[in-house]
C-alpha cells in the first residue's frame, strides 16, 4: 500500500513505467487516477489516527486538563450507552460495563476507529485494482486498434 507521502509519488512512478499500462497518455491518467486514490485515503486513515492518538496523548500526560476532562465524559458516556444495551442482553456483562464505563467507551471508540480504517483500507485496494483494471483494458484496445483510447 502506498498511502504514506513517499510512497504516493513512488506509486504514481510505478505506473508510468509499467509496460501493461500501453501509451504514455493512458500511463499518465493511470498514474493520475492512483495518485488521487492514495491521497484521499491517506486523509480518511490520518485524521482518525491523529485524533486517537491526541486523545491518548491528552489522556496520559495531561490528567487534569479540561481536554482530558471532556475526553474522560465522552468515554463515560459512551460506555454507559454500551451498558444499556448490554443490560438487554446480558446483565452480567452490562453490570461489568458500568463499575468502569469510561474503560468499555474508550475500548469501543478504539474498535470503532479500527473498523473504520479496515473498511477505509478495502475501499483502497478494491479502488486500486478496478483503476489498474481499467487502464490495461484500455492499454490492450489500444494495442489492438493501433489508437490511442482516451477515457
Amino acid at each position: 500500500m502506498y498511502v504514506y507521502p513517499g510512497g504516493v509519488t513512488t506509486h504514481a512512478i510505478m505506473t508510468m513505467v509499467d509496460g501493461k499500462k500501453g501509451s504514455l497518455t493512458n500511463r499518465a491518467q493511470c498514474a493520475k487516477e492512483h495518485l488521487k486514490n492514495d491521497v484521499k485515503t491517506g486523509i480518511q486513515l490520518a485524521v482518525p489516527t491523529a485524533g486517537l492518538i491526541g486523545a491518548g496523548y491528552i489522556k496520559s500526560k495531561m490528567p487534569t486538563s479540561k481536554a482530558a476532562t471532556l475526553i474522560t465524559k465522552g468515554f463515560k458516556a459512551i460506555g454507559e450507552l454500551f451498558g444499556k444495551v448490554a443490560k438487554k442482553i446480558s446483565p452480567k456483562t452490562a453490570e461489568k460495563i458500568m463499575k468502569n464505563p469510561a474503560k468499555y467507551g474508550a475500548a469501543g471508540v478504539i474498535a470503532a476507529a479500527g473498523l473504520y480504517m479496515l473498511d477505509k483500507l478495502f475501499n483502497y485496494a478494491n479502488k486500486q485494482g478496478r483503476i489498474d483494471q481499467k487502464y490495461e483494458d484500455a492499454a490492450k484496445i489500444e494495442s489492438s486498434t493501433k489508437n490511442v483510447v482516451l477515457m
